[in-house]
């Protein structure tokens, strides 16, 4: 077996590592996967679009899951997704232009503020589902999921990564959505982001196919089965996990910063 043919191999069962985290969780985790795809690719462009790629993969067969277990709030799904895979495109086609190592700077210490957040609530159960029991604060709520969608799905474009790392506990901190709830509606909206970002690529070229196709297969399949675990947590316990791989996404992207 060449060494090529060992390193795809290996990717194929990291991805379907990652995916079985990232599918009962509700975080593609792209920014642990990028550095790995890094190391098989010719520049970071490439890299960034066949990341995204996956990161789609992994997240549609997770949301037919969870849409299976009633965890996708369509409206905040419609919104968030539509706005968010409006600012993915953009930020897709700036990647070139914007200082890589700052953005992450930003995203990795927003995510490490939203893990300490997460993990002061984890044993506070004040998360219920927007759909329900916020019905007068419809338009104020429509507002902050366009905001938060659109820039969130810029900041991910530019990067390569879907970024729901910012876009869960913001959900569960922001918009009071049950944590079950917000993994679901994410993972739904990143299939649609995650699209969006890639056409960006594929217009420059910017796609390793057969990567993808090693690394989204098997993204597929663990996403899919790591997705029927979430609702075997309580919601405290969830959060606290959402709240761990949230730091373990945090290190990655300071590594990447400070290390690279």
């Amino acid at each position: 077996m060449s060494l090529n043919e060992f390193s795809l191999i290996f990717l194929g069962f990291v991805g379907l590592a990652i995916g079985f985290v990232g599918g009962m969780v509700g975080l593609v985790l792209g920014v642990i996967r990028l550095p790995l795809i890094l190391g098989t690719e010719i520049s970071a462009s490439v890299t960034a679009g066949t990341n995204i790629g996956i990161s789609m993969l992994g997240s549609i067969t997770a949301t037919f899951r969870h849409f299976r277990q009633n965890n996708i709030h369509l409206r905040i799904f419609l919104v968030m997704a539509i706005t968010g895979a409006t600012g993915a495109f953009l930020g897709s086609l700036l990647t070139k232009y914007v200082p890589e190592k700052f953005l992450l700077l930003i995203v990795g210490i927003i995510v490490s503020y939203e893990a300490v957040i997460l993990f002061r609530n984890s044993k506070k159960n004040k998360h219920t589902d927007l759909q329900r029991n916020n019905p007068e604060n419809k338009k104020r709520s429509v507002t902050r999921e366009f905001l938060l969608g659109f820039g969130i799905g810029f900041l991910g474009g530019l990067v390569g990564l879907v970024l729901g790392s910012i876009r869960v506990p913001t959900m569960i901190s922001i918009l009071k959505m049950e944590p079950r709830v917000a993994i679901g509606t994410n993972l739904a909206a990143s299939s649609v982001m995650g699209a969006s970002g890639l056409v960006g690529h594929i217009i420059y070229g910017e796609v390793d196919y057969l990567t993808l196709s090693i690394m989204g297969s098997t993204a597929m399949v663990g996403a899919y089965l790591g997705a029927r675990y979430t609702n075997r947590f309580s919601t405290e316990r969830l959060i606290s996990l959402i709240a761990i791989v949230l730091v373990i996404v945090a290190i990655f992207m300071f590594s990447r910063v400070f290390l690279e």
